[in-house]
């Protein structure tokens, strides 16, 4: 299958009228998969592990199979991006590596804390790094070479002149 294929496939199924919208709707629908994805990959090694297996470990290779599943989906069908995948995997994978860091801490704080089971927990933050991501895919994961991140332009952030 070619990417142009790809794109216009991806493109017909947004409405013409919501045609501006497109990136952050594909984003969306996307991104539900990915979730699903990533949350049926770590239930199921939870389930087949976590008995012989800590949580971390767990989580560490759910996220490894969840990343590459979720770069190759948001590269060519949400960002359709030409980048070389040596200068956007690592920038990528580095958005999901902060989130996985503040998961291994807040998911037995919250297991502890919360009156529900694994599941939930781990269900109710996966939710939190779908909205956190997109911002950061797009301004840092796949943003244009050359081009600079809205922070880095913004001119308050660079002190007084």
């Amino acid at each position: 299958m070619s990417r142009r294929f790809i794109e216009a496939a991806a493109d017909r199924l947004v409405p013409e009228f919501l045609a501006p919208q497109r990136e952050k709707l594909q984003y969306l629908a996307i991104g539900a998969f990915n979730t699903a994805f990533g949350y049926v990959v770590w239930a199921a090694l939870y389930r087949l592990l976590s008995p012989a297996v800590s949580y971390a470990p767990i989580l560490i290779l759910s996220y490894c199979l969840a990343i590459a599943n979720a770069y190759v989906w948001y590269r060519f069908v949400v960002f359709r991006s030409h980048a070389s995948v040596w200068r956007e995997l690592p920038r990528f994978s580095g958005v999901y590596l902060a989130t996985m860091v503040v998961n291994l801490i807040a998911y037995p704080i919250a297991l502890h804390h919360l009156a529900v089971n694994a599941y939930v927990v781990q269900a109710l933050f996966t939710l939190g790094v779908v909205v956190a991501s997109y911002t950061a895919h797009k301004n840092f994961s796949f943003r244009a070479v050359g081009k600079k991140s809205p922070i880095a332009a913004d001119p308050l952030s660079r002190g007084h002149e």
